[in-house]
């Protein structure tokens, strides 16, 4: 499998684009769940730029943001209850399919969960800078594939 740069910035760019207005009068459950994207996003633009040569590789850095990667995964179903606010709440991007399709919703959640493990893994035994960028990108992969499916599109 050929893993770009094009796709590795494309990954992070999905986590980030727009968020700063999309927080622009969110609350409670919405709100919280926006700032863990955003955190997850940052973090992604951080290695991003390390893959692509804008800063130095830090493999801290890496394991920071597979970490980070980890803790959001495992809390990320907690944060979209089944509730009126988490659904319509002011500047949500959820999509109501996330409720509908529990199932598909937890399967992605799960996913992005194990891409991550891998990734902390990868880290743990390799220095190989392709192999993590390679592991990195399939982490960030499943992030840009649920919001394809379970997140409004961005205008």
């Amino acid at each position: 499998m050929r893993i770009t740069l094009s796709a590795l910035w494309l990954a992070s760019f999905t986590l980030t684009a727009s968020v700063a207005l999309a927080h622009t009068g969110a609350t409670g459950i919405v709100k919280e769940r926006m700032s863990a994207m955003k955190a997850l996003g940052r973090q992604s633009k951080t290695v991003t730029a390390m893959f692509r040569g804008k800063t130095d590789f830090d493999k801290s850095k890496l394991s920071t943001a597979a970490d980070l990667f980890v803790q959001h995964g495992e809390q990320m179903l907690s944060q979209f209850p089944d509730t009126p606010h988490s659904r319509t709440g002011k500047t949500t991007e959820a999509l109501p399919k996330i409720w509908d399709d529990w199932a598909g919703f937890t399967e992605a959640v799960d996913e992005f969960i194990a891409r991550s493990e891998s990734l902390q893994q990868t880290i743990a035994t390799t220095d190989d800078q392709k192999l993590l960028r390679e592991s990195f990108t399939l982490a960030t992969k499943s992030c840009s594939g649920c919001h394809k499916v379970f997140r409004q599109p961005k205008r």
